[in-house]
């Protein structure tokens, strides 16, 4: 694979804190508005100002002339009286502020002089609006000779009361025109801008795999380009997706699946037995076959038609799948006309219960039409480097020896006797002591406190995913023990989910795994169940740790089943949406297993899959190349990364390298280590590949 591709699959940075648009032209407008606002204010404040200080000094003017003229015959002489009582007359009327007479040898004759008190206008006014009537003069005669000269200055109160209505008048009419106009604009900017916030969401759409159209054009032109670009963009990639699912799809028909009831066929049997085969000497689970054959098949062919017969396989299909949805590692293949297998990852316990649930189905369905029994099942364990046709031939010779000794319902299991359910009940409670109290209040703690019990019967074990020399992130995995005994992990699961403690024994391993993790550094991926996958308490329990612990916690990597994913899509994108709100990426495991369309994956919020190992051990054949290469460009095209999983070989590493895989995980690279191994960096160096 190329740096540019790696370059282009690369994550892109976490977004930054910024200002949305919408605020900051908010704030703008909110902005020039009050500038407005106050400017108005003021300009107008000071032009009315400026009039009054005219006015006054018109009126002081005016009153000094006019009054000057009145007094002129009265100044000469004893009459003197009479000019002061006339500007008395004038004075006490309150419109002047001074009045004051003086002679030719500049002896005040009389002066009259009022106080500036102002009750209605605020002092911090008067002290910004200050008003300065100037003091007028006018020469007043005595027949041809100046007698003396009258001062006028006019009294500003009037003045400051009528500045001050007319600032409030013009404060509150421009607040309102303001608030007026904010609302008018806050409306526009709501109109212009709600097109920008729909391609906003539908970039985010489609960065989620959601392919949805701006079903409006905005009104505004250059947005209207946006718009069809996008539209442009979302449909091309819509359209790419449907026809790489379609040609999967058509593939898969036609390589992997039986027409009849759309299961599995012999040959998807084939690659899977491979896969699961060679892992069954690396991994503490038992592998198991069974066969299910239809027994009276023939006869309701001969009988009644072979459109019966499809009939009857159909409902066998049913029934069987019925069964294997409840067991996450079971898979159901029918591999001939009258013959279903099963394959199934468990503990012996749990391979026998699993067995006897089949066999009372099959009796229950069991009616007059079927002469020879609805079907008979037979089980073997699987033993490392046998291959398909030898253990088809073992399960051929138990199913024939059952026929003739129908008491011997258990063949071929070994003599190794299962644990009671009892005895489970005893460990799963050891397990999930811990965490019982706090479950029972309501999944409320988020401290991960671990008990020194609870680190005696977990233990961790790490692997890396690579991509190239890069390390992309580190799997988690729990190996269970009691009493010094070893426990197969499917086995501890599904005993886990018959005993309904699934959820107790997720959280449970969650806080014990979390617990280890806390002060590291890198990339770390946990394993959930089905039961945690679409249990609401416990994703709202898990993303409150998550924010609870943040700092000390490393970035977080989910992994779920592909089958349990597809058993409630819904809840499934819930618990996606909500761990990728809280800072977690996620992963879907085993992709391609369940042989189902991949059009689910249309609206997950899925950042990794890991493509099932029967794939990867399958990648010989020029089909199964095709296929992978197919599902790798389906989940490009939406910005899904694709990660190769139990790469055991250079030659499967050159594969998937060709297939333009980002990421590679397994022995071939690095095997599984112990936490505490890892933790000490004794021998293991995850910043460098095996490889």
């Amino acid at each position: 694979m190329t740096d540019q591709q790696h370059s282009s699959l690369a994550e892109s940075p976490a977004p930054g804190r910024g200002i949305s648009l919408n605020l900051q032209l908010s704030v703008l407008l909110v902005l020039l508005a009050l500038l407005t606002f106050v400017s108005s204010v003021l300009v107008s404040t000071s032009n009315m100002r400026s009039y009054l200080d005219t006015q006054l000094s018109q009126s002081a003017k005016d009153t000094a002339n006019s009054l000057g003229l009145s007094i002129s015959p009265y100044v000469g002489g004893a009459d003197i009286t009479v000019a002061e009582t006339m500007v008395s007359a004038i004075f006490d009327s309150g419109a002047y502020l001074k009045m004051k007479y003086t002679d030719t040898k500049q002896q005040v004759v009389f002066d009259r002089t009022s106080r500036l008190e102002l009750d209605e206008v605020p002092a911090w006014f008067i002290r910004w609006f200050h008003l300065d009537p100037p003091v007028m003069t006018s020469e007043v005669n005595d027949g041809w000779r100046i007698a003396g000269t009258l001062q006028v200055q006019a009294h500003p109160g009037y003045a400051y009361q009528s500045l001050w209505r007319h600032t409030k008048a013009v404060f509150w009419n421009s607040l309102l025109i303001c608030l007026l106009a904010l609302v008018a604009v806050h409306v526009l900017l709501l109109v212009v801008l709600k097109p920008l916030k729909d391609i906003e969401k539908q970039a985010q759409h489609l960065a989620e795999k959601r392919f949805e159209l701006l079903d409006y054009m905005p009104m505004t032109t250059e947005l209207q380009a946006v718009v069809r670009a996008l539209n442009r963009m979302v449909a091309h990639v819509r359209r790419n997706f449907d026809e790489m699912n379609d040609r999967a799809e058509q593939l898969n028909q036609q390589v992997y699946l039986d027409p009849l009831t759309t299961l599995p066929n012999r040959r998807a049997l084939m690659q899977s037995f491979t896969a699961l085969n060679q892992l069954s000497g690396n991994e503490d689970d038992q592998h198991y076959m069974m066969l299910v054959a239809l027994s009276s098949l023939k006869h309701v062919n001969d009988q009644q038609g072979y459109a019966a017969g499809d009939l009857y396989v159909q409902k066998a299909a049913d029934l069987l799948l019925h069964h294997v949805r409840g067991q996450d590692s079971a898979q159901l293949f029918r591999i001939s006309g009258s013959e279903f297998a099963v394959l199934l990852r468990a503990g012996q316990s749990s391979a026998d219960d699993f067995r006897h649930g089949l066999q009372q189905t099959f009796e229950i369905a069991r009616i007059d039409q079927y002469p020879n029994g609805f079907a008979a099942v037979v089980m073997r364990k699987l033993n490392a480097g046998e291959d398909l046709s030898a253990t088809l031939s073992r399960l051929d010779s138990e199913q024939a020896r059952q026929q003739l000794h129908p008491a011997d319902t258990n063949p071929g299991l070994g003599a190794e006797l299962p644990l009671s359910r009892s005895h489970w009940q005893d460990i799963l409670h050891q397990f999930t002591r811990s965490v019982v109290s706090d479950t029972s209040a309501g999944f409320s703690d988020t401290s991960l406190q671990v008990s020194a019990e609870m680190a005696q019967m977990f233990s961790l074990e790490v692997q890396p995913v690579y991509q190239q020399q890069e390390l992309v992130y580190i799997e988690t995995f729990v190996r269970f023990s009691s009493h010094g005994q070893q426990l197969a992990s499917a086995d501890v699961f599904a005993m886990a989910e018959r005993l309904g403690v699934s959820l107790l024994l997720d959280k449970a391993l969650v806080s014990y795994i979390l617990s280890q993790l806390r002060g590291l550094s890198g990339r770390f991926a946990i394993n959930l169940s089905k039961s945690a996958l679409h249990d609401e308490q416990f994703t709202w329990w898990l993303v409150n740790t998550i924010s609870s612990n943040q700092a000390q916690l490393p970035q977080l990597v989910f992994e779920v089943n592909e089958q349990a994913t597809l058993g409630a899509i819904g809840s499934a994108k819930q618990f996606f949406d909500r761990v990728k709100a809280a800072g977690a990426a996620v992963t879907i495991e085993r992709f391609g297993a369940s042989f189902s369309s991949f059009r689910y994956l249309q609206g997950l919020n899925v950042d990794f899959i890991k493509i099932d190992g029967s794939f990867i051990r399958a990648l010989e054949e020029a089909d199964t190349r095709f296929f992978v290469e197919t599902m790798t460009r389906i989940c490009h095209g939406i910005g899904i990364r694709v990660i190769a999983a139990q790469v055991e070989t250079a030659a499967q590493i050159a594969h998937c390298q060709s297939l333009h895989v980002d990421a590679l995980q397994g022995r071939a690279l690095h095997h599984p280590v112990s936490f505490q191994q890892f933790s000490q960096k004794n021998g293991c160096n995850f910043n460098n590949s095996q490889l």
